[in-house]
């Protein structure tokens, strides 16, 4: 399809179903022309609809997401685009101010500061080095109808927009931007540009059935070094390494994003973005909200630990 074709085609899928006025301000950015391992639209998720069994969703690392948005001048929860590793490819129809953040996939565009593309520029992410998540911030955010109060994409319940190649994006209205003269670039602190191959221990909190876990059990969890499993996904990471036993039975209660859940074969699963709401195995601690981005950036086969924090009898 000619460029001129697809751009309306595009326009006129998007604008279906969107008040007058949303379409007459929104205007075409980018084209999607390669998913690769997966691209998504995220936000920050669904807040106040897990009661209804709706996972909290959005991006897996909220702190290079909100830094992307933040090198715009966006709102802290624009939408933007996630990308899971590698092989993805998009080209921009208009110039416009982006910013990359998170993971790096050899894309041939700097991480963590904010740069202008041009129209038809291409952007591709060829080749995964450190990280998991990559994030793409456009100026003013993506223009995404809400759903249940969020522009996030959780697939298994088709909520948000599902991408396919082709697909073109809108962009929001923002105002103009543009660096200070004599400012060459804008970029995030050298402190929050993240090296993901070297992560710290991640904190852990007590849980509601810590006190199931024996004093050895949680001495070897916190002494031991664990290995994200390549079954690893939104829903939960899992981990591998020495097993672990809990003496609680399985019994059904709502689940939090960041618990540690530990099943029958003993190696623990820290519930994600996309968790469900209610789950049944003996819950060890939960993950430091602060700290669960960075253990999302961990890829398969990468080595990590866990100190605790917070009151744990059992260890003292």
């Amino acid at each position: 399809m000619a460029p001129a074709r697809a751009l309306r085609a595009g326009r006129t899928r998007y604008a279906m179903g969107y008040p007058t006025r949303w379409r007459r301000m929104s205007a075409a950015v980018l084209q999607i022309q390669a998913l690769g391992l997966g691209v998504s639209v995220q936000d920050h998720g669904r807040v106040g609809w897990r009661r209804f069994g709706v996972p909290l969703g959005g991006v897996m690392d909220a702190h290079a997401a909100t830094w992307a948005n933040r090198l715009l001048n966006n709102p802290s929860g624009a939408a933007l685009l996630e990308f899971l590793l590698q092989g993805a490819r998009i080209c921009f129809l208009r110039e416009t101010w982006v910013a990359l953040s998170g993971a790096d996939a050899s894309c041939g565009f700097p991480l963590w500061r904010a740069m202008r593309m041009r129209h038809g520029d291409i952007m591709e992410f060829p080749r995964h080095r450190t990280g998991v998540w990559t994030y793409l911030a456009v100026q003013g955010g993506l223009a995404i109808r809400p759903r249940l109060g969020s522009r996030s994409t959780y697939a298994p319940a088709c909520l948000g927009q599902i991408l396919k190649p082709g697909d073109i994006m809108d962009g929001e209205p923002a105002p103009a931007f543009d660096l200070p003269h004599g400012v060459a670039s804008r970029l995030a602190p050298a402190l929050e540009q993240r090296d993901y191959a070297r992560p710290p221990a991640f904190r852990v909190w007590p849980a509601p059935q810590t006190e199931s876990f024996s004093a050895e059990a949680l001495a070897s969890f916190f002494s031991s070094e664990w290995t994200v499993s390549s079954q690893s996904n939104r829903v939960g990471y899992r981990l591998t390494g020495r097993a672990l036993s809990s003496a609680l039975l399985p019994w059904s209660e709502p689940v939090r994003v960041g618990a540690i859940q530990v099943p029958e074969n003993g190696q623990p699963i820290v519930m994600m973005r996309d968790a469900p709401t209610i789950g049944g195995y003996p819950k060890l601690g939960t993950v430091d909200a602060a700290d669960l981005s960075w253990l999302a950036q961990c890829c398969p086969g990468q080595h990590v630990r866990f100190v605790p924090v917070g009151a744990w009898p059992a260890l003292e």
